[in-house]
Formats: structure tokens, sequence, C-alpha cells
């Protein structure tokens, strides 16, 4: 019993140590291209991810994490070698913004109506380790948001 519990340990020492690694390649990957294209943007120091945020109105209105909120937003998904992953074309998508992905969950919450952000996030607040059909693992993914309204309306 004591051996099958020390290669737990071992597994999972390794495992999180793997993903430290990651996270902080992509947060140099992130802070080089920010550089190379000479973007000025905000770190979040807590969730780690990068933002641009453009105010266009006097809104106060935001959404929250966990409140079961719909986003009516416009977006754009690159991977940072510029690859286009999503366009929404200028058409109208509606979301739920507790089924997005995590990073952002954790960003959205810093727009208000009307709002444009640029969004760069780490793999681990996009799509992980995993990816998706479209996205290859341990991806640093770029967005260009514009959120245009949020509902229901209270």
């Amino acid at each position: 019993m004591r051996t099958v519990f020390l290669f737990f340990c071992c597994f999972t020492f390794i495992a999180c140590q793997k993903e430290a690694l990651q996270h902080e390649t992509d947060i140099q990957l992130i802070k080089q291209y920010l550089i190379d294209s000479n973007i000025t943007a905000i770190e979040n120091t807590e969730a780690n991810f990068f933002y641009q945020l453009k105010c266009d109105s006097s809104e106060t209105i935001s959404p929250v994490r966990n409140s079961k909120l719909k986003l009516k937003l416009k977006y754009k998904a690159f991977l940072l070698d510029g690859t286009l992953l999503h366009d929404s074309n200028g058409i109208e998508e509606i979301i739920e913004m507790d089924e997005t992905i995590f990073g952002w969950q954790l960003a959205l919450e810093l727009m208000h109506r009307n709002d444009t952000m640029l969004l760069l996030l780490p793999s681990r607040l996009a799509y992980g380790e995993t990816g998706t059909a479209d996205v290859p693992p341990n991806s640093v993914m770029r967005f260009d948001i514009e959120l245009i309204d949020i509902f229901p309306h209270f």
C-alpha cells in the first residue's frame, strides 16, 4: 500500500511540474507576442491572463460568473501565429457565460456592455493540454471580443 501511495505522490508531483512549466512557457510566449506586436496590455497577475480593454460607453453593467447570464457578442479567435480559428463576421452570437472557457469567465467580468477587449490566454485558461478539433494542445489563444449586451436585463 505504501508503494502505491508513493507512486501516486510522485506521479502527481511530476504532473504538477509539467503544468507549471507549460504555464511559464505560455506566459513568456504572450509577453514576447505583446512586444513583437507592439501591444500594450494589462496583466491580471491573479489569473495570469493579459488584456487590453477599450471602453466606448458609460455603461456600468458587467457579466458575473455563476449567474446563468447570456451574453450577446462578436468575437474572433486566433492562435498566436495568426491562424484564425473563429470569426463571427460581424454577426452577433449569444453564449452562456458559465459555459465559456474559464479564461473568458474571468476576463468578461471586467467588461461592460459595448466594450471591446483584446484577450490573451495561456493554454490552461483556454483549451488546456487536450485542445479541441481546431485548437492544438497547449495553445496560447488571442481573442478579440465585443460585448454587446447581457441577458436577462434587470
